[in-house]
Order: C-alpha cells, then structure tokens, then sequence
C-alpha cells in the first residue's frame, strides 16, 4: 500500500512540475512537447453547470488525415456542487439502447438529467431465439456484459476468467470511479446447505463471449472469442427486460441446445417453480423474471443439480461477493456501488502500463493514399490530478448532416500516449466501450459523430450505437465542502 501511494504522489509531483513549465513566464522548455501541445489547439471550455466543464481540443495537424480529430474532456468538481457520477442500463440489462435513450431515462424531470454521458463498459450482442418475442423498439439482438457489471448494486456479469486475475473495471461510488482489478464468485446454497457455484449473470447458459468466466470455458474452435461449459448455471435479475433464454440459440454451440431446468424464485426469495425446459414449455411462451425475483437456468451437471436440490417452497441463498483483487478485499454490493467493464487500463499512476497492446480494429489508408491509419473511436473515464473524474472521448468531427459521418479515433497505446500529455494531468484511466463507436452527450445533444450505419431506410444513413450501459454525471447528493 505505501509503494503504491508512494508512486501516486511522485505521478502527481511530475504532472504539477510538467504543469508548471508550460506556465506563462516559465523558461522555454528544451524537452519535446506533449502530443497534444504539439499538435492540437484548446477551444474555450464551456460550463455545463457548476462543477462540469466540457473542454474540446481539435487537431491542428492532422496525422496523415483529411480532416483533424476531436479530443473531449469532461471534468467534474465535487467540490463546486451536488455532483454525482453513476452509470445506466436503460429499460433492461438484456436491451441494448443507444447512450442519449439510456440517459433520457434517468428522471422525467427535465432538471435532474444528466449534465453529460459517455458509453459504459464492453459488451457483445447476442443472437436472437427464432421463437423469442421482442420489447417494443427492441433490435433483433440482446446482449452479453464482458467484464463486471453492476447498477445500483445489482450483478449484471460475472469477471472474466483471466486465469484467476479478474478484469479490469471502474468501481463507481459516492461519485468518484476507482480503477482496479475485479473477480466475482457467486454462489448458490440449497435449503439442505448444498453449495454450488453460479456461472454468470443475464446470458445463454453453456455459451459465454468476449472471454471465458472461469478455468471450464473452452474455446470454440473456427468462433473468435466464443467459449462454451456443458455445465452451467446462470441467474437472471428481473431488470433482464427480455425472455429468458430457450434451447438452441447458437447453432455453433451444443452446450446451450441442453433443454436444461429452471427455477422461479419471487421477490420474497422462494421457490415458486422449479421445472423442466428453459425459456418456457412451448415455443409461444415467454419467460419473464419476476418482478423483485430472479430465475436459475441450468445445463449439464448444472441443471442436475438445481433438479436434485431446488424445489417449490424452498427458501435458496444467493450469495454475490465482488472482490477488488489490486487490495485484496471485498467491496459490499449495495445500492451505492456502480461498475463498468474493461480489458484495458490507458493510465496508471500516470503511466502508461507496460502490458497495454496497440490494438485497432477498424484500420483505413491514410491521406496519403498508401500508409494505413487506425480509426476506431476512443472513450475512457478516468481522474485527474485534483482528484476529479473525467470522461473522455477521441473521435471525428461532427457532420451537419445525419448523411455523413466522420469515424475516427487511434489505437490504444496512441490514444494512452495522448492522454499521457502533461497539460491533461491524468493520473488513472479505464478505456471503455469504443473502438468503432463512441458518443458523448451533453444535456441533450450529441457532441460525436454518428458511425453506424441505419437499420431504417426511412431514416438517417448514420445512426449512434446502441450500448449496454452509459457513464454519466448529473445532479446528486455527493457535494463536498470545497477547501
């Protein structure tokens, strides 16, 4: 604990120095500038309300591009007003949305909305069951959490396996998020003391995407990033918003073909159904959490043993624990506690972690006409040197018209070494949904461009993504006393 206190403070006596020579006065630097002293020029910050300062930096001298990037840094001073910092799911956890819906459903009270949102954590869209009936406004998809989700408190995904390391993930709490390493375990104990592990949360039992949950995922092979366990159990919360699964969602997975068991538990914590088939007797039926409740779903070893172990009337315990594995504790899930989900840390302590790949996945030629350039558009929450959060976005520029779009960004360790500029004074930064899409909404309008193509031949060419979650900071109760 002291070595990494010590750390931070030398972090933060490195940014003050490096703040203090770009001071007007200060002696000429003889030191290479920053990237982003080099090359992009600071517009006049504009206040969203007290203690939320949107500020725009656009890129001057375009690296090998037709038209200059946008960097966005929103920062929230606690300490000027009632600010609070939280996330959100939108109507369901299963329901993708796009950031401004999600953050429209945060008050009706015109007042209370956010001042500013930013995408959440990392997620994959799931296929559809042909026989699953879709919410109104639904797409033909639901989704899969990669990494630690929770909302005020409730689990929505299991860590990533990583051998046992856990994942990467903002803990958001009383408005400040703390970057950190995360490993769930759940279990479920029978009213006969029977304990048995649950596999995640809010998905297909027996198929997992993105990463595998614990040492029994296997890849499947010729599937990127797809994992399958013949033995699963998985709980679903009552803000699912969408069916529960039935047989046979993924025809390249054998695992979730398992007709399996599945028990109704009630916001009491009882058993009231404990059946064969998931996901309901007949293809027409729909199988909805509860209200209050929850549903177990199991396949393999894992329904044989919710069949041997649970039935009507019985009072199970669900036993949730949400481990911080940088300081070996517990952190206590209640209605206080936000997370969002991460491979990647950008900055840490101030640096850029040795262990942070270069990746891109959306790369195009360059102005130039020969050198390929990457585009994926970048968004990461993180804090700064006065201890105030920061969300963050690096995208193109907006267009004037819903026809064009203009998607941009950097690889990882580009984007890393731009936010490693002194002037930013960032001290930990979680990179977040992106690399393809981002936006940044402040009160209601969009400050990025939209980059997806539209579903509607009615409607606009380029649409915003829709997301599993959304970082935001609004009107809270956590202001502090400023000093």
């Amino acid at each position: 604990m002291t070595r990494t206190l010590t750390r931070t403070w030398v972090t933060v006596a490195t940014a003050l120095s490096a703040l203090a020579l770009t001071a007007p006065g200060a002696p000429a630097a003889e030191e290479t500038p920053s990237p982003l002293a080099a090359d992009w020029k600071q517009e006049t910050p504009t206040r969203l309300a007290p203690g939320v300062t949107h500020t725009r930096y656009t890129e001057r001298v375009p690296d090998n591009r037709t038209r200059g990037r946008v960097l966005s840094i929103v920062e929230i001073d606690p300490a000027a007003s009632a600010l609070t910092l939280e996330s959100v799911v939108g109507k369901g956890d299963g329901l993708t949305e796009t950031v401004a819906d999600q953050l429209a459903g945060v008050s009706s009270v015109a007042s209370r909305r956010p001042y500013a949102g930013v995408n959440g954590g990392l997620f994959k869209s799931e296929p559809k069951h042909r026989d699953h009936v879709l919410p109104a406004g639904a797409e033909g998809t639901t989704l899969m959490h990669m990494g630690v989700s929770v909302t005020d408190g409730v689990l929505h995904s299991s860590s990533c396996w990583m051998n046992g390391a856990g994942s990467s993930g903002a803990v958001i709490q009383y408005g400040i998020p703390y970057i950190t390493k995360l490993r769930t375990d759940l279990r479920l104990t029978a009213a006969s003391g029977a304990t048995i592990r649950i596999d995640d949360v809010n998905r297909d039992p027996g198929r997992s995407r993105g990463c595998a949950r614990d040492a029994e995922d296997t890849a499947v092979p010729g599937q990127s990033g797809l994992y399958t366990d013949p033995d699963e159990i998985v709980l679903f919360t009552d803000d699912y918003g969408f069916p529960v699964p039935k047989p046979g969602i993924d025809p390249h997975i054998t695992a979730d073909d398992d007709p399996g068991f599945e028990v109704v538990i009630d916001a009491h914590g009882v058993v009231t159904d404990a059946r064969e088939r998931r996901g309901g007797q007949t293809a027409a039926e729909q199988v909805h959490v509860p209200a209050g409740g929850r549903i177990l779903q199991g396949v393999g070893a894992g329904a044989e043993w919710l069949r041997s172990n649970l039935t009507r009337d019985d009072h199970p315990t669900v036993d949730q624990k949400l481990h911080d594995v940088t300081l070996d504790r517990d952190i206590p899930l209640d209605d206080s506690v936000d997370v969002v989900s991460s491979f990647h840390q950008l900055l840490r302590a101030g640096s850029i972690p040795t262990e942070l790949p270069d990746s891109c996945s959306g790369r195009e030629t360059g102005a130039d006409g020969t050198t390929a350039i990457c585009t994926d558009s970048r968004t990461a929450l993180g804090t700064n040197i006065k201890g105030h959060p920061v969300l963050i976005t690096l995208t193109g520029q907006p267009q004037t018209s819903p026809s064009a779009t203009h998607e941009d960004g950097d690889s990882l360790r580009a984007f890393a070494g731009l936010l490693d500029s002194a002037e930013l004074a960032l001290v930990d930064v979680l990179n977040l949904d992106g690399g393809g899409s981002t936006t940044l909404m402040t009160g209601t309008g969009a400050q990025t461009p939209p980059t997806d193509a539209g579903k509607d031949p009615a409607g606009p060419k380029y649409v915003h993504r829709r997301v599993a979650d959304s970082v935001y900071t609004g009107v809270g109760g956590y202001g502090m006393y400023a000093k």
